[in-house]
């Protein structure tokens, strides 16, 4: 077999699976909650999220970090009052890619 198709087969594999752990991660309400937000003011403070989706404040975190490295959100700013922004081209090759 061919190596640079079998490699090809594994980085294709390796993006989808990529793929779906992000679709998983866009099915939670939180994280709806925090995009919804997000398209309402597209540099929102960590304390805006925490006001406008109600949600906890750990659970708030937790999910900004799983957003955070998944590469749905940007992080901008201080640690102590960072502010958050959608990353458009992002969800732009997750789209591309679930078609």
């Amino acid at each position: 077999m061919n190596t640079s198709k079998q490699n090809r087969f594994f980085t294709e594999g390796e993006k989808v699976s990529k793929a779906i752990g992000i679709l998983e991660l866009l099915c939670h309400p939180e994280t709806s909650a925090v995009l919804r937000c997000l398209r309402e003011w597209p540099e929102a403070a960590w304390v805006d999220l925490l006001i406008h989706t109600r949600l906890d404040a750990d659970l708030l975190q937790h999910r900004l970090e799983m957003m955070e490295q998944a590469g749905l959100i940007n992080k901008e700013g201080k640690e102590y009052s960072p502010s958050f922004s959608i990353s458009q081209s992002k969800l732009r090759k997750v789209s591309a890619l679930v078609r």
